[in-house]
């Protein structure tokens, strides 16, 4: 696994929630970029995060909580769905996942119970990060690449 380190910058973030199996996090997606979109807020800068807070092996389907979140320059009018956060930044350990999203919790395992034992590093307390690099409606699913980002302390 090729995993490397960086530093993010802070950035604002407009976010939805979702609360439900991680595979129906499209329901967000679908919020926020249907805000997003008529308002003129996707730029050649805009990045699309997807943050997840629990693990689908100790949580129940029904009770995982994610986000679906685009980068904004400032806050902006919205629905109550859609809110804002500064994202601090930080470092990151750092892995690509190439293909379809089906895949991503493989990629996961390998990147928790592979790499970060062997790492000597430590997830620092709080969630990660998917960053999508293109988009699933125009990008066949093998040709997919998803930057995952594990936070350390």
């Amino acid at each position: 696994m090729d995993v490397k380190i960086w530093t993010l910058d802070p950035e604002k973030m407009a976010y939805v929630e979702h609360v439900g199996p991680y595979t129906e996090v499209g329901k967000a997606w679908e919020k926020l970029c249907d805000w997003a979109g008529p308002k003129g807020l996707f730029n050649e800068k805009t990045k699309f995060y997807g943050v997840y807070y629990d693990d689908p092996g100790q949580v129940a389907p029904e009770d995982l909580r994610s986000e679906a979140c685009i980068t904004v320059e400032k806050e902006e009018d919205a629905p109550s769905d859609v809110k804002f956060r500064d994202f601090p930044g930080g470092r990151y350990a750092v892995t690509v996942h190439l293909g379809p999203y089906e895949n991503l919790m493989e990629s996961w395992t390998k990147f928790y119970m592979e790499w970060l034992p062997q790492s000597g590093m430590e997830h620092a307390d709080s969630p990660c990060f998917e960053q999508y690099m293109n988009c699933p409606k125009s990008t066949k699913p093998e040709h997919l690449v998803t930057i995952l980002l594990m936070p350390l302390k």
